[in-house]
């Protein structure tokens, strides 16, 4: 599963994989990749997204 977050003019995507673990990508607002990181569960993608942000 693939969910979008924007934010800030920022643009992430975090996708889910088989074996639970979950990816994050985050573009700016140019599409330029900014952050490609795996992350242990989409939870985890979640914090560090929101981290990114604050």
């Amino acid at each position: 599963m693939k969910t979008y977050h924007k934010d800030f003019g920022v643009t992430a995507s975090i996708t889910d994989k088989r074996d639970g673990t979950a990816r994050l990508v985050v573009c700016d607002q140019y599409g330029k990749k900014v952050k490609d990181s795996v992350h242990k569960n989409r939870r985890a993608a979640v914090a560090a997204w929101k981290r990114m942000c604050s």
